[in-house]
């Protein structure tokens, strides 16, 4: 598993964006009929914003204190 993150003094300049752009055009997405990401909480709404929702609808933390979101293609 591969994290991704952008610095805080640099969010809300297009590089989180960017970034969804150049992973969502890669082939193994575009052939996935499911995505599932963890996600930190400040990054849960940014991934809301390109579809993706909470797994199975539960808003909570796991041990790591990663939020599981998914996507259906």
């Amino acid at each position: 598993m591969l994290s991704i993150y952008v610095l805080p003094e640099y969010q809300g300049k297009g590089i989180g964006r960017y970034i969804m752009a150049a992973l969502e055009s890669d082939e193994y997405y575009k052939c996935s009929n499911r995505i599932e990401i963890p996600a930190t909480i400040t990054a849960c709404t940014f991934y809301e914003k390109f579809g993706y929702s909470y797994k199975d609808g539960k808003e909570e933390s796991d041990a790591e204190g990663s939020y599981h979101m998914e996507k259906f293609r």
